[in-house]
């Protein structure tokens, strides 16, 4: 398919263009690049809600009961789950769409499955890209599920506007060992399993943390199992997102500027790679000073002549890289 039509067919909302879409993107195959493009102008932006929190805290499980609230609502809804990779095929290892199967009859619900392939901070590093497929479908909500994260698996808050943490009652002291890193990007607080007794408790510790706070915490008790406190953790994102408007517009006002950076930056890697002179500059600089061949490359890309001679301002080898 034409990547014209298939950017056509995927704003008109067919999930089948939009899993092809993602297929596309999340293996950078030849014109992702200009299919992304093409999206422009995209519809009316998105509540994009992060999930994170340590393996077993339940994330996929307090994923398909959010689905259910939302479509109460009426709101269409795209899932994003960041899977660990498989260190033979660096496919997604988990799959955490069979937790979600309840829902994958509904045409307003798409969920999609991608392994972080040995990407840190928790997400792929196709995930900007993928939200903004899911956005021009035309999806309302955007759930993006981390990988199971440690201290500082923070990279969440730069793609969502609204961030939960999710933690349960059995993890001991997690929140000291989050407290360095996650805690610090965490919007709400969601203590999952309180079916099992101790939430309480959990949430009391959490508050703790933040003694005295400027601003209390919001810390939502949830069962994933029985539905507990769903309906109040969703009314706590919309609430929060109506409080922090200004935060929220900042953080989208960042997440562009970050694409933006990253789209320069891949054209820089897409021309090295397709230059001979500059790979095998590259390559022959492994044992050499990194600083000096950065500075050669760069006069090569940007100043015009790999020896500097086009540039009067250009330091001469040797001489502090500037």
């Amino acid at each position: 398919m034409k990547t014209e039509n298939l950017a056509d067919k995927l704003k008109a909302g067919d999930p089948i263009s939009l899993a092809r879409a993602i297929t596309m993107v999340e293996n950078r195959n030849k014109g992702y690049q200009k299919l992304l493009a093409s999206l422009y102008p995209l519809p009316k932006q998105s509540l994009k809600i992060g999930v994170t929190g340590s393996p077993g805290s339940g994330k996929s499980s307090l994923i398909e009961r959010m689905i259910s609230q939302l479509r109460k609502k009426g709101a269409t809804v795209g899932v994003l789950a960041v899977d660990p990779s498989s260190p033979i095929t660096g496919g997604a290892l988990l799959g955490d769409r069979i937790r979600m199967i309840q829902h994958s009859n509904d045409a307003d619900v798409f969920i999609r499955s991608i392994a972080s392939r040995g990407q840190l901070g928790g997400l792929s590093d196709s995930t900007t890209e993928i939200i903004q497929l899911f956005e021009a479908a035309g999806k309302e909500v955007i759930l993006v599920e981390t990988v199971g994260v440690g201290q500082s698996e923070i990279e969440i808050v730069h793609a969502a506007d609204v961030v939960l943490t999710v933690l349960t009652p059995a993890s001991g002291d997690e929140i000291q060992i989050f407290k360095a890193g996650i805690i610090e990007i965490t919007d709400i607080f969601v203590v999952n399993k309180a079916d099992l007794g101790g939430a309480e408790i959990k949430v009391s510790e959490i508050n703790s943390y933040f003694s005295p706070p400027a601003k209390p915490p919001v810390v939502i008790p949830v069962s994933a199992k029985t539905g507990e406190g769903i309906e109040a953790l969703s009314e706590a994102v919309f609430a929060f997102t109506h409080a922090h408007k200004k935060r929220i517009a900042d953080r989208g006002k960042k997440f562009q500027r970050n694409l933006v950076m990253k789209i320069i930056l891949q054209k820089i890697c897409d021309q090295i790679g397709a230059d001979p002179e500059l790979h095998g500059l590259l390559d022959s600089q492994g044992t050499g000073n990194p600083f000096e061949a950065a500075e050669l490359i760069y006069n090569r890309l940007v100043r015009g002549g790999i020896d500097g001679q086009k540039d009067p301002a250009y330091r001469h080898r040797g001489s502090e890289p500037g």
